[in-house]
């Protein structure tokens, strides 16, 4: 089995992302799906916009594709940089996940106490190829919001 985030198709990538969008918004925790997807550059393609949930989550993503092979319609890319920071709105974060850059060179995630007034948070490296996918991110948003449900249902 290849990793998680090894190179893939773009029409794989596109269902993938559409058919696990579709599953949250049917089940009712995603509100609306703003994300995009455009080319930026040569060989470069961005994934970027929000996405709000139950609960007042917002999910903001900047995701950076490149492409590594380019099959006439259908090339294989792969990401190369991503943030995706998931906050409480107008109250704070609660979670975000960075590819490596400058000041911290591993992927990492920093988690903030959000319901209890934390802005600092905690900064811990995500292993290998365990950080996640955006379904992955919105499934622990997902688990978030039931576990704080009384807090965050009239939001």
């Amino acid at each position: 089995m290849g990793k998680k985030h090894g190179p893939n198709k773009l029409s794989n990538d596109v269902e993938t992302h559409n058919t696990i969008m579709g599953q949250f918004v049917s089940e009712g925790f995603v509100l609306s799906d703003g994300l995009s997807l455009y080319p930026v550059g040569q060989g470069l393609l961005v994934i970027s916009g929000e996405v709000r949930c139950l609960g007042g989550i917002v999910l903001n993503v900047a995701k950076v594709l490149e492409i590594v092979r380019n099959d006439s319609n259908n090339p294989i890319v792969q990401t190369v940089a991503y943030s995706y920071n998931a906050s409480l709105e107008g109250v704070g974060n609660i979670v975000r996940y960075d590819s490596p850059h400058d000041h911290r060179p591993h992927h990492h995630v920093h988690r903030f106490d959000v319901l209890n007034g934390d802005s600092d948070g905690t900064v811990d490296d995500v292993k290998d190829d365990g950080w996640p996918t955006i379904g992955d991110l919105l499934s622990e948003l997902r688990d978030f919001y039931y576990a704080n449900f009384d807090r965050l249902k009239d939001r």
